[in-house]
């Protein structure tokens, strides 16, 4: 009857010990890529709207964040109406804007277009505008335009001007 204890302890000691064949494990899964949201493009750029147009020089120290940039459809001419067309690209959001214009020497605005009103206006958007001004001598007249920002219970100004080089 010893005999038959250890032959039965050592076989259940070589089958605790023996694991068989077992499957290999399955290889692990890949790791997904992770996917980065990318931002909507909703439209054209600010600087893809005004692309061909000149930026305005500022005036003073002002550092209200608004771009002003003009384009001129046709060359100045002497006593001839000019169209000056204007892109206002506000930097910041604002309830409330507007545009003083004023001829330098020798350059008239159109009559009753001397305030341009703009309702709220949103940062990175473009404010489309004209004015029409009427040298009336020649040389080198400069445009002033003064834009106002109305936010944060506040009003702030830049003032900006347009080079115009007028020949007879």
């Amino acid at each position: 009857m010893n005999t038959a204890k250890v032959l039965l302890l050592c076989g259940a000691a070589a089958a605790s010990a023996c694991h068989g064949d077992a499957p290999t494990p399955p290889p692990p899964k890949a790791a997904r890529p992770v996917s980065v949201p990318r931002a909507v493009r909703v439209g054209p750029t600010a600087a893809e709207l005004t692309a061909g147009m000149v930026e305005a020089a500022s005036q003073g120290k002002s550092q209200l964040p608004v771009e002003l940039k003009f384009e001129l459809p046709q060359r100045p001419t002497l006593g001839e109406p000019l169209d000056v067309n204007l892109a206002v690209l506000p930097q910041i959001d604002a309830s409330g804007a507007f545009i003083q214009i004023g001829g330098g020497d020798g350059l008239a605005v159109a009559p009753g277009t001397d305030q341009i009103d703009l309702p709220a206006v949103k940062s990175g958007r473009v404010y489309r505008q004209s004015v029409t001004v009427t040298p009336s001598v020649d040389g080198v007249l400069l445009l002033n335009l003064t834009i106002s920002l109305q936010h944060d219970d506040l009003t702030e100004s830049r003032a900006f001007s347009v080079p115009l080089i007028v020949e007879r």
